[in-house]
């Protein structure tokens, strides 16, 4: 049976609000939540103190925002991806940077 969460969406929250209401997901793997796929791979961008934009490298988009339009969800998955050896950079500038010196695999479409 699917486990069940509190939606937050669409609710402006502060962060230490946020905080407190992301320990629902304590414990879930929210890679699988999330369903996210190979050809989607996440990491973080430090904004400030404990907060993190969530991006992925799509191969066949290349850098995305990921948009999540419930932020305590959202603040679950970017603590989860940090805590599970995602990579986090300062900036999106270093992010570019770092998927251009690693050559981050890229894929066409098939029409």
């Amino acid at each position: 049976m699917k486990e069940m969460y509190q939606s937050y969406a669409h609710q402006e929250l502060p962060l230490s609000k946020i905080k407190i209401l992301a320990k629902q997901y304590n414990g879930v793997d929210m890679w699988e939540l999330m369903g996210k796929d190979e050809d989607d791979f996440p990491f973080l961008i430090w904004i400030s103190d404990d907060d993190y934009q969530v991006m992925f490298w799509s191969k066949y988009n290349g850098m995305m925002a990921g948009l999540d339009e419930d932020p305590v969800r959202d603040y679950a998955f970017a603590h989860w991806l940090k805590n599970n050896a995602h990579p986090v950079f300062g900036s999106l500038e270093k992010a570019n940077k770092y998927a251009e010196d690693h050559q981050w695999p890229r894929k066409e479409r098939n029409a």
